[in-house]
């Protein structure tokens, strides 16, 4: 028990330089691991806690995309347990056949305000404005995300919207030019390997999922177009 208790939460700082040194984008890579880590700790406290279920219920559920990736998280069972009391919320709202009549204009469409995204949205703009301080940093922090495989592009856009000094917004482009260079290469390497049915595996393995990330950022976290920082 003490042993639990001494264990240090890493701080962002140290949470952004071990994500750095993997081959994805660094703030996609964190914000997967805490929408998976979210997702799980709410669909359990959903089914155990009333005022949590009631939440989330209240939030009118969770967005299209998070709301299939808790139907490959979790079990059928366990998500039956918050369904059912989402959609008896719904069915309670719903006009009757006169109500309908006088109403053309109705839609069964609900208002959601996801709270997986809000999460998702406060998490991102905590680690892009960490980001934007450290890398101002010459030594240490720039010089590992120099040799790092680079943010995608929509984290390089919004790091630039917070970074003022033109030195550090030309090492930013310059970088991300000669990340972009290395990728391209890999790409054309993987495309040569299968020409020549050179089925060895290198640095280009994974180019493909690389290069989709770089253009529209990692697959398995979502800030849906509602969340408003």
């Amino acid at each position: 028990m003490a042993d639990e208790e001494n264990v240090k939460t890493p701080s962002l700082d140290d949470i952004l330089a071990d994500a750095i040194s993997q081959r994805y984008c660094p703030v996609c890579l964190i914000l997967e691991k805490r929408t998976s880590d979210l997702l799980c700790q709410l669909q359990y406290d959903a089914v155990h806690n009333d005022e949590t279920k009631e939440w989330v219920i209240s939030s009118g559920g969770y967005c299209h995309f998070h709301f299939w990736y808790i139907d490959k998280l979790a079990s059928p069972t366990t998500n039956a347990q918050l369904l059912d009391n989402l959609l008896e919320r719904i069915r309670s709202g719903l006009p009757s056949k006169h109500d309908v009549l006088k109403e053309p204009a109705f839609t069964l469409g609900t208002e959601v305000c996801c709270p997986v995204c809000s999460f998702s949205g406060e998490r991102e703009e905590e680690l892009l404005t960490v980001f934007a301080s450290k890398i101002e940093e010459k030594e240490g922090f720039r010089t590992a995300y120099q040799r790092s495989r680079g943010l995608c592009f929509s984290h390089v856009d919004k790091i630039l919207q917070k970074v003022i000094d033109p030195e550090v917004r030309t090492f930013l482009v310059t970088t991300t030019c000669r990340q972009l260079d290395v990728l391209i290469e890999e790409l054309k390497l993987q495309v040569a390997k299968w020409h020549n049915k050179d089925r060895s595996s290198g640095e280009e393995h994974d180019s493909t999922y690389r290069a989709i990330e770089k253009l529209v950022g990692g697959r398995n976290y979502w800030i849906g177009s509602g969340y408003d920082k």
